[in-house]
């Protein structure tokens, strides 16, 4: 069986929709989703959102159930020199936990950031994801939402997008042995700004990734 992991529902209404022979339950408050699409047995997990929900959710979901195989997916938000447009669907070389140490200033230029947790996780990239723009993820605990520290951390870190659960998944993935794939959709670009995203930009940026994961399930059954 295949997990997906999702952050909030709203990011994988389609997939939900999409399910035949749906089972809702949940287990110790994470809600998880049994079914199959084009006959691959999948189980969607919605963790929650950050990396505490994440890592929780991941080993409930590997302790209950036998996975072969994880795909991380969602939505990101692109550093400004990434050269990604929003919509674009990118997969994760690698995760990194990006702002666990000692933060000094965000000056890019000069040594500001004491890093604590310097491991990068790598993940699984099948042959038929390569084509797609890729590089390294960064899991941050807060969206950024300022420039100077998005370019603080694109710089810092090679980084070409950020989200707040993958490296939580992909380590606890990497712990139980199993691969991982990550691939989400380009819903901003991180800038200065001062409000979330509305759900109406949610729902079209994890429309597109959804789309993609439907069209190609059988793809990654099949390299997991």
């Amino acid at each position: 069986m295949i997990a997906l992991f999702f952050a909030t529902e709203k990011e994988c209404e389609l997939i939900i929709n999409s399910l035949s022979n749906k089972q809702f339950f949940s287990i110790k408050t994470v809600s998880f989703i049994k079914g199959k699409i084009k006959d691959v047995d999948l189980l969607l997990c919605i963790s929650g959102i950050g990396k505490t929900s994440a890592t929780l959710a991941s080993v409930i979901c590997f302790e209950k159930f036998s996975i072969k195989g994880t795909i991380v997916s969602g939505i990101g938000g692109a550093y400004p020199s990434s050269g990604l447009d929003i919509g674009s669907i990118v997969v994760a070389e690698k995760e990194i936990f990006a702002d666990e140490g000692l933060l000094r200033n965000c000056n890019a230029n000069i040594d500001s950031f004491i890093f604590l947790n310097s491991e990068e996780i790598l993940l699984y990239v099948p042959h038929f994801l390569k084509t797609l723009p890729k590089g390294t993820f960064l899991t941050v605990s807060s969206c950024t939402g300022n420039l100077e520290r998005a370019i603080f951390l694109e710089k810092n870190f090679n980084g070409i997008c950020e989200n707040m659960e993958g490296a939580a998944v992909a380590k606890v993935c990497e712990i139980y042995k199993i691969p991982c794939i990550e691939i989400r959709s380009i819903s901003n670009i991180v800038t200065d700004r001062a409000e979330l995203l509305s759900l109406k930009e949610i729902s079209k940026a994890s429309m597109i990734v959804q789309k993609f994961i439907l069209e190609h399930i059988k793809l990654f059954e099949e390299s997991l």
